[in-house]
């Protein structure tokens, strides 16, 4: 009898645990999770970056018992999501990082034609904190926009609320088992977003809320984002390690400014002296992604409906019109990046879709072609052929 393909996925998550980056070089030499469990013990050695305590998991820990957890885990109502299956979000995948699996209540959208952004803040919010992030979620729902956040108290709940008011998806991302006993003053809450959407984890049914959890799930929130919101924060907090991961993926950051007095207002202004946008509302993060929202700004949608424009498929220009480049003298990225290119702009997230070249990498070909001068910057991370 076969073992289920998610069963290695599992296998490979439950052994390197979560946040590793080793399954990247894994398949480097291996095509599939199911290929490097057929390389045994002396093939896992031979790769010589697992720790003892890795090779100890990767053998003790079998895809039969991952295939027992999935089962468990789809009787209590989690199904299970994993980098192969057509469900898992292409933004996710890009990131340097990404889970080789999801546990998820609920359905998650489509991000494709439902993009997301991610808001998050500190769990002391002020009541204009609260109201300014619940105003945010409701426009950007409204809009047409999938909203993400860590189901924590404050600025969190906040935007989840605001979310479920307009009437739109949002996505509840856990640092602990989506079954676990954790803010149990939250439970209606998270139940209200997996019947409009999804609760998340990368942790097992069972794992319980430990500190260390939150900062590797911080990357989950901001790498299903095209961009990252920050309401509120104190000078080091969660919310700001989720808007260094948002910047290591190459995704955007928006900042809520505060009152230089504030306690929970010095993070958010340190973001904006670092470069995040400044925003006082939802149509200032819309208007950085045109091709993926029309209609935008605080004001009604008529009839209450989302507006919203699939991303256009950026045609590659015809090169017999123009003068042959040479792109022998730069990188293979680089090489690919100029030749996804058009004279009309192109968002990064598209381009990366497009090359399937990772966002860091993109990233580093994109200055590669600055520096050559074979490639125009744009408003919102959009790149084109120079003038």
């Amino acid at each position: 009898m076969s073992v289920d393909k998610r069963a290695y996925w599992v296998w490979l998550q439950h052994a390197l645990g979560a946040g590793s980056s080793k399954p990247n070089r894994i398949f480097e030499n291996y095509r599939t999770p199911e290929d490097f469990f057929s390389a045994g013990i002396r093939g896992w050695r031979l790769e010589g970056y697992f720790t003892q305590k890795e090779l100890e998991k990767l053998e003790s820990y079998s895809p039969a018992d991952a295939e027992a957890l999935i089962e468990y885990s789809e009787k209590i109502g989690q199904s299970v999501v994993t980098r192969e299956s057509e469900h898992y979000p292409e933004l996710l995948r890009q990131i340097h990082n990404p889970p080789c699996a999801l546990y998820v209540r609920g359905t998650l959208p489509d991000f494709h034609k439902t993009p997301a952004i991610s808001i998050v803040g500190t769990r002391k919010a002020t009541v204009t904190g609260r109201a300014a992030a619940r105003s945010f979620a409701f426009e950007l729902v409204r809009n047409g926009a999938v909203v993400v956040s860590g189901g924590a108290l404050g600025i969190d709940t906040a935007a989840h609320q605001g979310a479920l008011q307009a009437g739109g998806k949002t996505v509840c991302v856990l640092g602990c088992g989506i079954d676990y006993n954790y803010l149990m003053g939250n439970a209606s809450l998270r139940e209200a977003v997996s019947l409009n959407g999804a609760v998340i984890s990368e942790y097992p049914p069972g794992t319980p809320a430990v500190n260390s959890n939150f900062p590797v799930r911080n990357r989950i929130i901001s790498g299903l984002s095209l961009g990252t919101l920050v309401v509120e924060a104190a000078g080091k907090c969660g919310s700001l390690i989720t808007a260094d991961y948002a910047l290591e993926q190459g995704r955007d950051v928006f900042s809520v400014p505060g009152g230089i007095y504030s306690p929970v207002s010095k993070g958010v202004n340190n973001l904006i002296k670092a470069g995040a946008k400044p925003v006082s509302m939802a149509s200032e993060i819309l208007e950085e992604y045109p091709a993926y929202f029309s209609g935008v700004g605080n004001r009604p949608v008529p009839g209450g409906s989302a507006v919203f424009l699939e991303p256009p498929q950026p045609e590659v220009p015809d090169r017999t019109e123009k003068a042959p480049v040479d792109l022998g003298g730069f990188s293979e990225d680089a090489a690919a990046l100029y030749r996804a290119l058009s004279d009309s702009p192109v968002h990064i997230s598209e381009l990366a879709r497009k090359t399937g070249i990772p966002a860091p990498r993109l990233l580093t070909a994109v200055t590669e072609l600055e520096l050559a001068d074979k490639i125009r910057s744009r408003s919102g991370r959009r790149y084109s052929l120079p003038d």
